[in-house]
């Protein structure tokens, strides 16, 4: 989810991930103080690492290492994708996680995402898409 831009806040956090992480889970983080509302709230294990310690460790030894490889992931997928909006920001990080995520199996993802786009119950008519005026100094296109 996209928490926003800056540091984060626990009423940040909490609005972002509290509804998207099973109560009783395994929160493996940095220590960083807002995700104790999530620990508190959700009744979860809290795993956490001081990521000033694990500067020097090898990639596998790392604890963390799942978590940086994701971060990463991720920053290489916005920059594949650099003419996005930041308003279409939650549609690139919902592609991402599709991506991602189980399953393996190419055609049951693609099931999958077929399925959630057919239950969407809006309808864009052909017109309304391309009759649309752009206003490109507003960046509404």
């Amino acid at each position: 989810m996209f928490e926003g831009l800056g540091k984060t806040s626990k009423a940040r956090t909490w609005d972002a991930f509290g509804s998207h992480i099973a109560p009783g889970s395994t929160l493996v983080h940095d220590r960083e103080h807002s995700h104790s509302v999530l620990v508190d709230r959700l009744s979860l294990s809290s795993e956490s690492y001081d990521s000033r310690l694990l500067k020097g460790l090898p990639d596998d030894e790392n604890p963390l290492g799942h978590v940086n490889r994701m971060c990463f992931m991720l920053k290489q997928f916005l920059r594949a994708h650099s003419g996005f909006s930041r308003g279409s920001m939650q549609g690139y990080l919902d592609l991402l996680s599709v991506a991602m995520n189980p399953p393996e199996d190419k055609l049951e993802k693609t099931a999958m995402v077929l399925d959630r786009a057919m239950r969407y119950p809006k309808t864009l008519r052909y017109r309304d898409f391309y009759n649309v005026n752009c206003r490109s100094e507003v960046g509404d296109c």
